[in-house]
């Protein structure tokens, strides 16, 4: 079972599609995320502000289960 499962052959192009298809709404949604839950954002500047919420983003799965926010 297990050499049949490695016996598959994807193409760059069938990759490019997952990434694509599971990329953009993981994105979305932390994007929706970093939206609603921005008001930590005014106390912070520069490079912090930028980090901050790309961490909102990235991590939106983590702090909607533990319901909080990146500083």
């Amino acid at each position: 079972m297990i050499k049949e499962l490695f016996g598959y052959r994807i193409s760059l192009r069938q990759l490019m599609f997952l990434g694509i298809a599971f990329g953009v709404p993981y994105f979305l949604i932390g994007l929706l995320w970093l939206g609603s839950h921005y008001e930590h954002l005014g106390d912070l500047d520069g490079l912090d502000k930028v980090f901050s919420a790309i961490g909102e983003i990235i991590a939106w799965p983590a702090l909607v289960i533990a319901d909080v926010d990146l500083r």
